[in-house]
């Protein structure tokens, strides 16, 4: 049996053989075969790869937020305060390893992982060498690398200074962010000012004079670490200084240098014309030096454009510039088309053909990072979707955001605000209500929380539809207020109120009565709430008060309503200005129709102390229409006076 089967394996495999040879043949026959090169994989390219086949979930929140269902965040403050906490006890790990080092010094990988081992602690006894500088420089550890560069006393090779000087340089005033502190890079608002905030470090001093004395390259190169960390600091008068004394001493500086004092020409020169020239100036220094510039000097040149004064001049440099990009075969990155969108958002509507153009390009290229400018490319395309007020635009932006890895050019958490901010305006601009909340239910909470002045367009739009309309949305769009924390905005509240109350005003006999006096009630609590934490008391406009007091009264809670009115008499500061007379006379009328005696007093009351006129008017309405026990009368008399010209009762007349 053995054998029988060996020997039709045997047959198999000749046979198989047979088949790869005459394969072989044929195609030898018609071409060689090439064997391919060994592609090369990251350790993310498995998991990039399996991502792919998974589209988004939108009803799911992100996956850093999945330990607990019950305890998901969902307003921008819990996302924030969430993610930050979970990162703050990575931070404190890192801490309790630096600071108790002695207590891991156990080998807990083979091979050594460099993240398990606590960071070494220098002193005045360390024993450090040049390899130990270098190993911090290219760490970017600028506090360490001071103090071996110190304890050294400065003898190192000449390339290690410059290494040296190039990190002071670039760190010169900041720390690098750790990139294991993913959250707190991601929230952390980065608006660079331009302002110079360089920092005279006197190692940074010791070290050019030294290196300028060496031979030409050394000095050039240390002349162009200078001037790129002057630059980035905007220090213009020194950078300026260098780059003058470069040029008078035929230093030629590399693409890096003239592209930094490129940056800053719109600075160092007043007006227009004078930036354009120090601009070409720099063009004619970089060629006569041998220089290719490459597309960040393009860029530099851009942002120049971007900041002249005058439409005409900026959108003629810009195409100039443009024409330059294609004279040297660069491809543009999107801090070009970046750049680009500032000059032609200038023109207005006449900008949305060269926009799409743009949009287009896109769509066929795949964009990689270059710099920290390219960030800003779909935040600013998205706000030029919607000063078009074309949703076409805003769509193919949208679409070119969530093509491939192009979502990584967001930036952080304060520019996708900003764009969905744009994005959901937009839409609500350019459709029909009821598709714009298909879309915003797909994104909200868990893709975007929309902001006050969101929430503040949905509310005026919502105003312009009929009520029947209104109430199917009131509910979702009350639990996203209180969900996102919007009960501190007046401006909402003020406007959601006057929708239940005036716009959306139902039946005596409707359920929405009861449903929207919750709403009052709900602000009204939080009212108090507030005031009860704070050492300043929050204050309302006029308009909100007289709307909670409404919605109050129309459900029945009429004790509530009197406890609100009866707030407002002993504390007016409370609110911003008086309810209105009109919003008075319609809740006297109702608490007239039922005959609510006390309330009615509480209204007169707060008519009177507040100064209000047609107090008389109801007094002598009320006695006209509702029995009144002789306490009763007595209150109004000394609510309202004698106008009624009523009797005295016989307590009084004892007196």
């Amino acid at each position: 049996m053995n054998s029988l089967t060996r020997i039709s394996r045997r047959k198999l495999c000749q046979e198989l053989i047979i088949r790869l040879q005459s394969t072989a043949a044929t195609s030898s026959s018609s071409s060689d075969i090439h064997v391919p090169n060994r592609i090369e994989r990251g350790p993310m390219d498995i998991l990039k790869a399996l991502e792919s086949t998974i589209s988004r979930d939108y009803t799911a929140p992100h996956y850093k937020y999945h330990d607990d269902p019950y305890l998901t965040p969902l307003s921008k403050l819990q996302n924030r305060s969430f993610a930050l906490a979970r990162e703050s006890g990575r931070k404190a790990a890192m801490w309790v390893r630096q600071e108790h080092s002695d207590l891991f010094q156990h080998k807990v990988a083979d091979p050594e992982i460099k993240a398990f081992i606590p960071p070494p602690v220098y002193t005045e006894n360390s024993a450090v060498t040049e390899e130990t500088l270098l190993y911090e420089i290219s760490n970017g550890n600028v506090p360490d690398s001071v103090t071996i560069y110190d304890l050294l006393k400065g003898d190192v090779t000449v390339p290690t200074k410059q290494a040296f000087l190039e990190l002071l340089c670039f760190y010169n005033n900041s720390e690098p962010t750790s990139t294991d502190f993913l959250e707190t890079r991601w929230y952390q608002y980065t608006n660079k000012r331009n302002k110079n905030t360089w920092i005279s470090r006197p190692q940074i001093d010791v070290l050019f004079d030294f290196l300028i004395q060496q031979e030409p390259a050394v000095a050039a190169a240390a002349y162009d670490t200078l001037i790129c960390g002057l630059a980035k600091y905007f220090n213009m008068d020194k950078t300026w200084h260098l780059y003058t004394e470069c040029q008078g001493k035929k230093i030629p500086l590399s693409v890096r240098g003239y592209n930094s004092v490129i940056s800053l020409a719109a600075m160092m020169s007043e007006g227009d014309e004078k930036a354009r020239a120090l601009i070409v100036d720099i063009y004619r220094s970089m060629a006569a030096n041998g220089i290719k510039p490459n597309i960040h000097t393009f860029n530099a040149a851009l942002h120049t454009a971007s900041v002249l004064k005058s439409n005409r001049a900026a959108i003629d440099f810009t195409r100039n510039i443009l024409a330059d990009i294609r004279r040297f075969q660069l491809n543009p990155s999107l801090t070009t088309y970046f750049y680009v969108l500032r000059v032609i958002c200038r023109f207005g509507d006449s900008a949305y053909r060269c926009f799409m153009e743009i949009l287009r390009s896109l769509k066929e290229d795949t964009p990689v990072i270059q710099s920290a400018t390219d960030m800003n490319f779909f935040v600013t395309a998205m706000d030029m979707s919607q000063q078009f007020c074309n949703r076409e635009a805003g769509e193919a932006v949208n679409k070119l955001l969530l093509t491939g890895d192009n979502y990584k050019f967001i930036g952080d958490n304060f520019r996708e605000n900003a764009y969905y901010r744009a994005y959901l305006e937009l839409i609500l601009m350019t459709e029909d209500f009821d598709v714009f909340f298909k879309l915003y239910n797909k994104l909200v909470p868990h893709v975007a929380i929309p902001e006050p002045s969101v929430m503040q367009a949905i509310l005026e739009t919502l105003q312009l539809l009929p009520a029947e309309t209104v109430t199917q949305y009131i509910p979702k769009i009350w639990s996203h207020m209180i969900m996102f924390g919007h009960l501190d905005r007046e401006g909402l509240l003020e406007r959601i109120l006057h929708l239940i109350s005036v716009h959306c005003k139902p039946t005596p006999d409707s359920p929405l009565n009861a449903q929207f006096a919750e709403v009052a009630l709900t602000v009204w609590d939080h009212i108090q709430t507030q005031n009860t934490k704070r050492l300043q008391h929050m204050t309302v406009p006029s308009t909100v008060m007289g709307d909670i007091a409404m919605l109050l009264l129309r459900c029945g809670n009429t004790d509530k309503m009197m406890d609100v009115i009866l707030t407002l008499v002993k504390s007016p500061h409370l609110m911003t200005g008086t309810i209105s007379t009109e919003r008075i006379n319609e809740m006297f009328e109702v608490c007239l129709a039922q005959a609510h005696t006390p309330a009615i007093l509480t209204i007169i009351e707060y008519v009177t102390s507040s100064g209000l006129e047609g107090a008389g008017e109801m007094a002598k309405k009320l006695h006209q229409t509702v029995p009144l026990t002789p306490l009763q009368e007595n209150m109004l008399i000394g609510l309202v006076g004698n106008v009624l010209e009523l009797p005295l009762s016989d307590e009084q007349s004892s007196e």
